[in-house]
């Protein structure tokens, strides 16, 4: 991946007009906060279509998320505007459990800036394309290739592609099998009818049957985030590092429409409505990562949403008693 982003790195135009674009004051910033006791609504509905709107686990599996430590680089952007993003997200990281990378680590999240970023992301997906879809793209590890297709087209300021990986929960070994692996079977492999072909998956030990629990979980391998520098539309380091925090921790689906929530995913529609992450976008992210990832992907909706709604009243409460 690091290779692929080099390249593309060094075939792009400079995006000269990123620090302009991006560092425009922006007038009257407000910040978006809760309703929860302005208006009566169903709390749980409302979190509800929020998560189904804006979650994009990959195809036929859960949630995914970083483990322990996050590694963050930024490229093709002027040092200091560059270690200003890399350090915010890894302070939003820091708050919802994850450590931040020391210096020089490898990066698993890459955010690219560039003057023609569909010509970049295109360049990236030909020159690699094992990279954007691993094992063939038949592991759930992507979104597919429509998904692709819009990653390489699409005219967003910001695009990004996550690639996870089903691991056995006890091990962390990967819970399927790789084409690093292939080849490498011990005993006898795994015989596929009507073919001569094989396969040696791996062995994942399952505590007891269930339907709620699954003995494997999901985790983020890496993000490939591609930043248009020419479509920022005035927002500034703060705004946009906040922006890619959240699609650098949490599969964000590229064709939400998250007008009806307060959250920053709105930046590029109402730019002077935000100046950071909101209370609605920290509630999704602490929540996504304290829920239990062995559960079913309908049971892991269910906790985000309860893990949500918990937060929203408990806050909801301490307003209401500030006031009185």
């Amino acid at each position: 991946m690091l290779t692929a982003a080099s390249a593309a790195q060094n075939a792009a135009p400079e995006a000269t007009s990123t620090s302009s674009a991006a560092s425009q004051a922006v007038e009257e910033v407000v910040v978006r906060g809760r309703r929860l006791g302005e208006i009566e609504f169903d709390l749980r509905l409302y979190i509800r279509e929020f998560v189904e709107e804006i979650a994009a686990p990959a195809r036929t599996r859960g949630y995914a998320r970083w483990r322990r430590r996050l590694c963050v680089g930024v490229h093709n952007l002027e040092n200091t505007a560059a270690q200003y993003i890399v350090d915010r997200i890894s302070s939003v990281a820091l708050d919802i459990g994850l450590e931040a990378g020391e210096p020089g680590c490898r990066p698993e999240v890459n955010i690219l800036f560039a003057a023609d970023a569909n010509e970049m992301a295109a360049y990236m997906v030909d020159a690699q394309p094992h990279v954007f879809r691993p094992a063939g793209g038949n592991a759930g590890m992507d979104l597919g290739l429509e998904a692709l297709d819009t990653f390489v087209q699409s005219d967003r300021a910001v695009r990004w592609w996550h690639v996870s990986l089903p691991v056995d929960a006890r091990t962390g070994a990967a819970a399927i099998e790789l084409p690093s692996t292939r080849g490498l079977c011990e005993g006898n492999p795994l015989l596929i009818r009507g073919s001569s072909s094989s396969l040696c998956p791996p062995n994942v030990a399952v505590a007891g049957p269930s339907r709620l629990h699954s003995a494997t979980r999901d985790d983020l391998r890496y993000v490939i985030i591609i930043v248009d520098a020419t479509r920022l539309n005035g927002a500034t380091w703060q705004q946009l590092a906040d922006y890619l925090a959240i699609v650098s921790l949490a599969q964000i689906d590229p064709n939400a429409n998250p007008a009806a929530f307060d959250s920053i995913l709105n930046l590029f529609g109402n730019p002077s409505a935000y100046s950071g992450l909101t209370d609605w976008d920290r509630s999704y992210l602490r929540a996504l990562y304290s829920i239990d990832l062995e559960r079913v992907p309908h049971a892991q909706r269910n906790e985000v949403i309860s893990r949500i709604e918990k937060q929203e009243r408990t806050a909801a409460r301490s307003g209401q008693e500030l006031r009185d």
